[in-house]
C-alpha cells in the first residue's frame, strides 16, 4: 500500500514540476506578445489562444499537486482548530461528496474528450489549433486528482484507526 501511495505522490509531484516549467513557457509567450505588439507593432494571431491553452493546462494539471501540498482552499473556521484526528475524520466524511462530484466530472469529461477526438475539434479561429489534447489533459487531471484525494483518504482513515501516519 505504501508503494502505491508513494507512486501516486511522486507522479503528481513530477506533473507539478512540469507544470512549473510550463508556467515559464506561458510567461515567455506573454512577454513575446507584449514585445512584438508594443515595440514592433506586429501583433500575433496565435499568442492569445496559446496563452489561454497554457494557463488552462497550468490550472488543470496543477490541481493534484496542489492537493498533495495541502494547498487547496477550505472553510477554515472550524477545521483549523481541530486536532489531527478531527481533521482526518472531517476529510474522510467529505471524501464521499468529493467522490460523487469527481465521478460525474470524469464521466462528463470523458464524453467530451471522445467527441472532441472523433470530430477533430479545433477552435475555428484564424490560428485554428486542435482542442482535443486539452480535453485529454482534463480527463488525466481529474483522474490524478481522484487518485491523490483517494491516497489522502487512505492515509486519513489509517490515522483514525491506528493513530499513526501511513
Amino acid at each position: 500500500m505504501r508503494k502505491l501511495l508513494a507512486l501516486i505522490d511522486s507522479t503528481n509531484t513530477w506533473i507539478g514540476k512540469v507544470v512549473c516549467i510550463l508556467s515559464l513557457v506561458v510567461a515567455f509567450i506573454i512577454s513575446y506578445e507584449i514585445f512584438v505588439r508594443q515595440v514592433l507593432v506586429k501583433p500575433t494571431i496565435w499568442v492569445s489562444e496559446a496563452t489561454v491553452f497554457g494557463c488552462g493546462l497550468l490550472y488543470l494539471l496543477g490541481g493534484a499537486w496542489t492537493l498533495k501540498q495541502d494547498g487547496h482552499v477550505r472553510v477554515d473556521m472550524l477545521y483549523h482548530g481541530l486536532s489531527r484526528r478531527g481533521k482526518a475524520i472531517i476529510d474522510c466524511v467529505t471524501y464521499f461528496a468529493f467522490l460523487l462530484y469527481i465521478a460525474v466530472m470524469i464521466w462528463a469529461a470523458w464524453q467530451y474528450m471522445l467527441q472532441s477526438i472523433a470530430v477533430r475539434e479545433t477552435t475555428m479561429s484564424p490560428w485554428d489549433p486542435v482542442i482535443w489534447p486539452l480535453k485529454i489533459a482534463l480527463v488525466v487531471s481529474l483522474i490524478m486528482l481522484l487518485l491523490q484525494q483517494t491516497a489522502k483518504f487512505v492515509r486519513d482513515f489509517y490515522y483514525i484507526m491506528k493513530g499513526e501516519e501511513l
